[in-house]
């Protein structure tokens, strides 16, 4: 590790993750490396009968572009994946199977999601929150033990969210019953863990801005169904939201956020090879669809911020220095959030929260433990100025770690 540290600070960062590639894949314990499974060709999924038209012109465009060599091999094996859940299980209940491979937790006990909810809630409501879930629907993609538990967690992550954002942010908002959510009923009122999960995000962005009125556009990668999305647009109903994604995250949320926001200007994913093909209906549009080979096309300063929620970790260092630079050149504002500790399946590759590229003209506004989920950190800067010497820095300096109550 010491090492490691000491050839950052000293190569050149393109040879310093030539360097990290190599050791990963050469000098490891073979004992460390996992198989990568055959990959199936898309042709598999674009000649399934049952396939959606729209998600195959999808595929077929993904297929063709260089999208994919912006996505790990982890990411490789996981969209086909989400591919089969929707053709076997249908988009009706997508989040109850293809969400579990984006935000939403089918937690164990102790997990340190429950510990956090536990440590910072009256003991009260924890009683009650156990005696809620037993009597609480069941939930059909689930098991009934599955249920229970997530259930219990959604009364205990709710509970805390009140606590925690109030009830004037959260009393019109509603978990969406498209895609037949694991949602419950509190007081009227649809509840679901994804929900919640993007209030608090929410609650942590526009805090860390100096002026939320000024903000009016968003770009948002690995959005997923677009939960984040929603709560933005439901709050903040004047804002352009980008989502840049690859299929079938961006087929799933291009369907469910215009489906929810039928008044909207939809800019839907379309191939193109000059901005001013589309610049004229990327414009008007309110809310529009990418994909990652299509961001080097649109003009700087596109977005006010740029947020990357639960998807750096899982790429490769390479990748993650081409979306920095991409995050320099079109925000304003950079959000992340992302584990403090992972290992990139298949790649064998390591990350810390300090392996980030962070840029030194950047100006940190915050750089702390995650509520609820403290295992993953959550970071904000603005961009301001340019560099200096063209080449990223090794991070600003951080604020401090955020109260866990």
């Amino acid at each position: 590790m010491l090492v490691a540290k000491i050839l950052k600070l000293l190569l050149p960062s393109q040879l310093y993750d030539q360097a990290r590639l190599f050791y990963n894949q050469f000098l490891r314990k073979s004992s460390c490396r996992e198989v990568v499974p055959d990959l199936e060709d898309w042709d598999v999924f674009l000649n399934d009968p049952r396939i959606d038209p729209r998600l195959a012109t999808m595929l077929q465009a993904y297929k063709e572009s260089q999208s994919e060599e912006m996505a790990s091999i982890y990411w490789a094996i996981l969209s086909r994946k989400n591919v089969k859940q929707l053709l076997d299980q249908g988009y009706e209940n997508f989040k109850q199977t293809v969400a579990l491979n984006y935000f939403t937790w089918l937690l164990c006990s102790k997990d340190p999601q429950e510990r956090f909810l536990i440590d910072n809630l009256p003991k009260t409501s924890v009683a009650k929150a156990k005696k809620m879930a037993s009597s609480s629907p069941m939930h059909p993609c689930f098991t009934t033990e599955q249920s229970l538990h997530y259930n219990y967690i959604n009364y205990l992550l709710w509970d805390y969210v009140e606590r925690t954002v109030g009830k004037k942010i959260i009393n019109d908002l509603n978990e969406p019953q498209e895609g037949n959510p694991p949602s419950i009923k509190l007081n009227g009122k649809e509840i679901s863990q994804d929900l919640a999960n993007s209030i608090l995000e929410y609650l942590s962005i526009t805090q860390g801005l100096p002026e939320i009125r000024n903000i009016n556009s968003i770009i948002e990668l690995g959005a997923g169904y677009g939960r984040t999305a929603y709560v933005f647009l439901r709050l903040l109903p004047h804002l352009k939201y980008v989502i840049v994604d690859i299929p079938p995250a961006l087929y799933i949320s291009e369907r469910y956020l215009s489906s929810q926001f039928p008044n909207y200007n939809i800019f839907k994913f379309r191939p193109f090879h000059s901005f001013s093909q589309v610049s004229d209906e990327f414009y008007d549009s309110q809310i529009a669809f990418l994909m990652p080979n299509q961001l080097p096309l649109i003009p700087a300063k596109t977005a006010d911020i740029f947020l990357a929620i639960d998807c750096l970790h899982e790429m490769q260092p390479r990748q993650i220095r081409q979306y920095f630079e991409m995050f320099d050149t079109l925000s304003q504002y950079f959000y992340l959030k992302c584990w403090k500790k992972t290992k990139i399946p298949y790649d064998n590759i390591s990350l810390t929260q300090e392996d980030y590229p962070f840029l030194t003209h950047w100006q940190n506004l915050f750089f702390r433990d995650c509520r609820v989920q403290n295992t993953y950190f959550e970071a904000m800067f603005h961009i301001r100025g340019s560099r200096e010497d063209g080449r990223p820095g090794t991070g600003s300096k951080r604020g401090s770690s955020c109260e866990n109550a």
